[in-house]
């Protein structure tokens, strides 16, 4: 019974010895790191929404606590001496947010379905080095942007209307910063006393790059679909509440669903209004004597707060024309910075531009004939003007040796001479420019 004995106290020994330093729940018995939450940038009190998720990593970016804090939950980890890195995720709730691993091995707070949320999420960074009972205030900001759907009008016999935005990212890591990928999140609406609606979404928005919203209206033999891009993208700590509705019955003869927005959700970080129009685009009249240039592409639709003028830099791209279509509304062609010279073999040039993406900018093309002719007619006397401003911002300059491609790259043009339109051939080198033709509208 001795030896017993001695075994039980060394074997309990060893246990306590093990577990004094595996630090799991911030509850060990290292130093006190009582985390407090200071007022928002405005100066109003923070508003605790509960749980509380709490990861802590060390200096090696290892992560040595995960802890809840519930509600009534005394708000306080030990940590042994060292350095670390604290991030809290306030309204973190199970039901609506999982931890899991991205597409860089890296953890990451996702969102369970649609790539949406039923509840606002706060997260806040920081790091300290602990060698005392340390006090560490916090202000969480939203990491989140929401989305709420209204719709009225919507035709009898409609069987379901969802809402997609797209892109969202796919999740947040647990130390700071936006997951790497992004994906679409839809949003399921429903109708209520005669309009179709949704409750408020969350999702983790994309800033920097447009941001699409598509409407898809399930009529049973079949479906309408409305878009509307916003060229600014989403902000995280913003409200969006989507309105609008069908005009006339909403039936073969009616106009379209127009869509409007607004921010009506108070305590967030910002307030403003927007407007969306969403109904369907009509081709852009061109050519001269009569002769329209009905074009073989669809116009895009932004959201601006401003419209640029003719002959400027905007962004990245070379504004050449902009047609005023009202005093908030203008169709705008821009070329791109970028342009490629070399054979083309058949439909590869088509294929470069499908696949060109510059600034969050898709869906290229090349000049049209009409087009061609009118570039031409703009610069051939004065392309050593154009070439100058171009160069000056950092843009490929045009070049008179050789022939432009047009017409989805089935002919090529001079752009010094004659124009000289005519068929573009796979033994010969062409220079390949992006061109593309928006309407831009103003945030109302």
């Amino acid at each position: 019974m001795k030896a017993f004995n001695q075994v039980y106290i060394l074997f309990m020994l060893l246990l306590t010895s093990c577990s004094k330093y595996t630090i799991e729940d911030g509850s060990g018995s290292g130093m006190d790191v009582n985390i407090k939450f200071q007022k928002n940038a405005a100066g109003e009190a923070f508003d605790m929404e509960y749980p509380v998720r709490v990861f802590c990593t060390d200096a090696a970016g290892k992560n040595v606590i995960d802890k809840t804090f519930r509600q009534g939950d005394e708000m306080k980890l030990s940590l042994a001496e060292g350095e670390y890195g604290i991030s809290v995720f306030v309204g973190m709730d199970e039901e609506c947010y999982v931890l899991k691993n991205g597409i860089d091995g890296k953890q990451i707070v996702a969102m369970k379905s649609n790539s949406m949320s039923d509840k606002a999420l706060r997260a806040a960074h920081t790091t300290l080095q602990i060698d005392k009972q340390t006090d560490v205030n916090m202000v969480p900001a939203y990491v989140v942007a929401s989305a709420e759907v209204e719709f009225t009008n919507i035709p009898s016999g409609v069987k379901s209307v969802s809402v997609s935005v797209s892109p969202v990212y796919s999740g947040y890591n647990i130390s700071g910063g936006y997951a790497e990928d992004t994906q679409s999140g839809m949003i399921q609406c429903y109708e209520k006393d005669g309009k179709w609606i949704s409750d408020q979404k969350f999702f983790f928005p994309v800033e920097k790059r447009k941001t699409t919203v598509s409407v898809s209206i399930d009529r049973g033999d079949k479906v309408d679909n409305y878009s509307y891009t916003m060229i600014n993208g989403l902000r995280p700590g913003q409200p969006y509440k989507f309105t609008g509705g069908y005009e006339g019955d909403g039936g073969e003869s009616g106009n379209g669903l127009n869509m409007d927005g607004e921010f009506q959700i108070s305590g967030w970080n910002m307030e403003e209004e927007i407007v969306l129009d969403l109904e369907d685009e009509t081709p852009v009249g061109g050519g001269e004597d009569g002769d329209v240039d009905i074009p073989d592409y669809e116009i895009e639709t932004f959201l601006v707060e401003s419209i640029p003028n003719a002959d400027v830099i905007w962004g990245p791209f070379y504004v050449w024309r902009v047609e005023t279509q009202s005093a908030d509304e203008a169709i705008v062609t821009i070329i791109s910075p970028d342009q490629w010279f070399r054979k083309f073999a058949k439909g590869e040039a088509i294929q470069i531009l499908k696949n060109y993406d510059i600034d969050g900018m898709t869906v290229w093309r090349t000049f049209t004939k009409t087009e061609a002719e009118e570039f031409h007619k703009d610069f051939s006397t004065d392309l050593n003007g154009l070439n100058s401003f171009l160069e000056e911002n950092g843009h490929n300059i045009f070049y008179t040796e050789n022939r432009y491609l047009c017409e989805n790259g089935e002919y090529a043009f001079n752009i010094f001479g004659s124009t000289n339109i005519r068929p573009a051939g796979t033994t010969v080198k062409y220079y390949l420019r992006p061109i593309k033709t928006i309407k831009l509208k103003l945030i109302k």
